[in-house]
């Protein structure tokens, strides 16, 4: 087992680290503001708005694709496909993060009651074992393919389940407010911007974490840190481009 290969930085061990937070009758928990996910230097904001969004609505989902061995390393398990043949891939890494200036950097640890909260930071690192054993290997290309970059297939490798993309290469007008409401209801969304600059930065990723009947407004998480609400008019007229919607609840 080796630590994945990272530009201009060290590896070093967290204090009191741990995987996840614990709620009051001691369980395992996700935060609920996410903070922990904080997209460093890799370009990999396509995997990061995917993991915000599964565990903003579907915490367990997460804590199932991450296991503390109890030794000092954990195992993390994607699904993967090949030639459209489901092939999953587990592998396994140690706790210690790239740090640069005494901070990690290429993703964040969230400290609550003194403890280093850092499941995002393993799963990420184990994305980039997962892949060429390498921080570079996992930027995004938006090729569409099996074996791409994308939001695709983030969510699929998260999940195990297609999602549904309601305007490929169209404008997001093609996307009601009852539709976003309806796929929000019944699932997840993850988002994409265009390169044009807009209301959100471009060529990204956003999580969508909220939608909002009564003022018709959405809120999106961006995986470099912050929320954003808009009103649907802003979103339909905004920069983005990519709407994908994974259906999970019956």
């Amino acid at each position: 087992m080796s630590n994945p290969t990272v530009k201009r930085a060290t590896y070093q061990q967290v204090p009191n680290q741990v995987l996840f937070a614990l709620d009051s009758s001691g369980k395992p928990n996700i935060s609920g503001d996410l903070t922990n996910i904080v997209q460093g230097d890799a370009g990999d904001c396509y995997f990061l708005a995917a993991l915000m969004t599964v565990a903003a609505r579907e915490p367990e989902t997460i804590m199932n694709m991450v296991r503390d061995n109890g030794d000092g390393t954990y195992t993390i398990s994607f699904h993967s496909r090949y030639d459209g043949v489901a092939n999953p891939v587990t592998v396994t890494v140690d706790g210690d993060l790239p740090y640069r200036r005494g901070k990690p950097f290429e993703n964040g640890i969230e400290n609550i009651d003194g403890k280093n909260v850092s499941w995002a930071a393993i799963i990420e690192k184990g994305w980039a074992a997962a892949n060429g054993n390498s921080y570079n290997s996992i930027d995004g290309t938006d090729l569409s393919n099996l074996q791409d970059h994308d939001v695709h297939n983030a969510l699929y490798a998260i999940t195990g389940k297609e999602g549904v993309d309601r305007n490929p290469g169209g404008p997001m007008t093609g996307v009601s407010f009852d539709q976003m409401q309806q796929d929000f209801s019944n699932g997840l969304v993850t988002l994409g911007t265009s390169n044009s600059e807009g209301e959100l930065v471009a060529d990204h990723s956003y999580a969508l974490l909220g939608v909002n009947t009564a003022d018709q407004t959405v809120v999106v998480g961006n995986p470099e840190g912050g929320q954003s609400t808009l009103t649907f008019d802003a979103f339909q007229s905004s920069n983005i481009n990519q709407y994908i919607a994974l259906p999970t609840y019956p």
